[in-house]
């Protein structure tokens, strides 16, 4: 058997093979696919809905902020409640 590659990283502790390549440099949960599409389209939709009504959500400090919070914020929330099953829950 040949050592290790220098160039392959190595997995992190505890986890299953294979959910390493899912999770960030602080280990948390990465969006991929369809769910990455989801919340950004659910971010857009509701800033524009909500900015029809309240127009001081218009603006360009507020907007960035909205996109950001319901990207972070959004999963994050989903994931503690239990909604999104995980695979490398330990």
């Amino acid at each position: 058997m040949s050592p290790p590659s220098a160039s392959a990283p190595d997995p992190q502790p505890g986890l299953p093979v294979g959910v390493e390549s899912t999770l960030d440099f602080r280990g948390s949960r990465r969006l991929v696919g369809w769910e990455e599409w989801f919340w950004y389209l659910v971010a857009a939709v509701s800033y524009i809905l909500l900015g029809i009504w309240h127009k001081w959500l218009l603006n360009w400090f507020v907007g960035p902020a909205w996109l950001v919070a319901f990207v972070v914020v959004g999963p994050w929330l989903t994931d503690r409640i239990g909604l999104t099953s995980r695979r490398g829950d330990r």
